[in-house]
């Protein structure tokens, strides 16, 4: 049974321990105190912690592995930058993570060294952020609510702020499981839940651009167009990549950048790393894009596109001025996804036209279901109809 006990060294700084049994190692352990009142205070927690183990009440781990000291917004941020974030591979992936926890804690403004932008400070608990209340001019917010309406009045939209508490909930589930007295965890429940982030009814409707057949004509056809401009065109539809996957530069992820050696033009292949993963991905590709790649290395050019993105969003722009229209590189890989749904009437080859796996995903930001897909459904309809009538 725990007890308490006070040391014979009278100028001992900590008079005071309780000698306890260690429900993990089986052992007997000792804590020390400033004051007797501290003492009592853990001597009762551990009496109810083996209250519990002589119980079998599993619940005794709830109140073992409680940290005695509250972390704070700060001690999860720091931990995570200095643990987690040198994990990551993508100096992109890094810089956003800082981006989101300088979105709650503020970021030094570089000209008067102030701290600016604070929602809730580094010194917060943890365990009381969801019930801090404040009033924010447009009535008195609570929690998370907090952090929503200040981004808001920073001019963030709804989705740009879900994508900031996604990440934060990354965040804090990792501070579930790492740090903390024992090393199971800075915390012990969610700071961030699923429903702080608005839901599909808060949010504006999201539209895609949907490829008219006036517009797909005046892109692959328009004569004002010069030909390299009309290349880069052919082979960002054909091969459905994102921007960078095929440009040479890429600084913020140097193993993302594209060389001829990735080009394999007896197999027609084009080794690209894909967003989100760690090992590099071999696409079969169209003989067209292959022979525009042949024709652009026997001009000597250094890469398949020798130039960063900076350059090719200035190459996009010059082409809507030509063409009149209003597209970006990002609308081009859409495009293959689109023609392959209305060709091939299944959202799955959508998905797989542009390397994805989530048919819903593409169905809401690449896909949307063609006119062409509705009218196999409509027409399959009315001919299983006809039959059944013609069978009376």
């Amino acid at each position: 049974m725990a007890s308490i006990h006070k040391r014979k060294n009278k100028t001992s700084k900590l008079p005071f321990f309780v000698s306890f049994k260690d429900p993990l190692t089986k052992k007997w352990d000792k804590a020390y105190f400033e004051t007797e009142d501290k003492a009592a205070v853990f001597l009762q927690k551990h009496k109810t912690i083996e209250m519990c183990v002589k119980n079998n009440d599993p619940s005794w781990k709830l109140l073992y592995f409680k940290t005695e000291k509250a972390a704070t917004v700060g001690d999860v941020f720091t931990a995570f930058s200095e643990n987690e974030l040198p994990n990551k591979a993508s100096e992109l992936t890094i810089t956003k993570y800082e981006q989101v926890m300088q979105s709650v804690t503020g970021k030094i403004d570089p000209v008067t060294g102030q701290l600016e932008d604070v929602i809730f400070a580094a010194d917060t608990p943890l365990d009381t952020l969801r019930g801090l209340t404040r009033e924010m001019g447009v009535g008195r917010k609570m929690g998370w609510e907090i952090y929503k309406t200040q981004r808001s009045m920073q001019n963030c939209t709804r989705r740009g702020i879900n994508s900031y508490l996604r990440d934060l909930r990354t965040i804090f589930m990792w501070a579930k499981s790492n740090g903390g007295a024992h090393g199971r965890g800075l915390i012990d429940f969610e700071v961030i839940t699923t429903n702080d982030s608005y839901n599909d009814s808060q949010l504006p409707e999201h539209k895609c651009k949907e490829w008219t057949n006036a517009e797909i004509n005046n892109l692959l056809t328009n004569p004002q167009l010069p030909e390299y401009l009309q290349e880069i065109i052919l082979v960002y539809v054909y091969t459905g990549a994102r921007a960078t996957e095929l440009l040479r530069y890429n600084y913020l992820n140097r193993k993302k950048e594209l060389h001829w050696h990735h080009v394999d033009f007896t197999e027609n292949r084009i080794t690209t790393l894909t967003k989100g993963k760690k090992s590099v991905k071999s696409e079969r590709q169209h003989p067209r894009v292959m022979s525009i790649l042949a024709k652009w290395k026997a001009q000597g050019f250094e890469a398949p596109l020798p130039f960063g993105y900076k350059k090719l969003r200035q190459y996009v722009a010059t082409m809507n001025e030509i063409l009149n229209m209003e597209f970006t590189a990002h609308d081009l890989r859409r495009l293959k996804s689109q023609m392959s749904e209305a060709e091939l009437n299944h959202i799955a080859y959508a998905a797989a036209a542009i390397g994805d796996t989530s048919t819903g995903m593409v169905s809401k930001h690449y896909a949307p279901q063609s006119d062409a897909t509705m009218d196999k459904i409509n027409n399959a309809v009315s001919d299983r109809l006809n039959r059944i009538a013609e069978m009376n």
